[in-house]
């Protein structure tokens, strides 16, 4: 589940920020600002990491995992958050927090899901539209939409939801990553 979300990820990039750059960033030789971009393989937002970090300790949010889950994010006491969070998810020598940021959402949405009377095991499409769109349109309900950004790939549109369904189901790379 989590593959087919940073698989959509990276598609994203490839297709559609990589146009976005080459037409806006490149000729005048600067860089875009990095706090308004997503950051790492899983291009979480700052916004969507810091209430990711906050759902783990408020016990009354939907999204909450329960006690267990609290400390998983708990930054170095000595270092300021903003810039520990930063590193974490850009660090390009070492994506472990940028999957394990990317787990800790896409189980918060199950969870709030679950809470509602929804599974959501095996609607891949569903969790990447939620990761995609975000928190604060997550709504559980018993016919949720595929959806998210489009894509152009090749001439051809694609929800965000709708690619990551395809290659969970598709066996791609399933080797690496057993489907169960």
């Amino acid at each position: 589940l989590l593959v087919s979300v940073a698989m959509v990820e990276q598609l994203r990039l490839y297709y559609t920020q990589r146009e976005f750059y080459e037409q806006f960033f490149k000729p005048l030789k600067i860089l875009a600002n990095a706090n308004k971009m997503a950051w790492g393989v899983m291009s979480i937002k700052e916004k969507t990491a810091m209430a990711a970090e906050e759902h783990l300790y408020d016990q009354k949010s939907v999204f909450y995992l329960g006690k267990e889950y609290e400390k998983v994010l708990d930054f170095t006491a000595n270092l300021d958050p903003a810039k520990e969070r930063y590193e974490r998810l850009t660090n390009e020598k070492n994506h472990y927090y940028s999957y394990l940021y990317g787990a800790l959402i896409i189980k918060q949405f199950q969870t709030q899901w679950q809470r509602a009377g929804y599974d959501l095991t095996y609607r891949p499409e569903i969790i990447a539209t939620l990761f995609n769109i975000g928190f604060d349109h997550s709504q559980p309900k018993a016919d949720p939409a595929v959806g998210g950004s489009t894509l152009e790939i090749n001439g051809e549109k694609y929800f965000f939801g709708s690619l990551a369904y395809e290659f969970y189901y598709s066996g791609e790379l399933a080797e690496e990553f057993p489907f169960e």
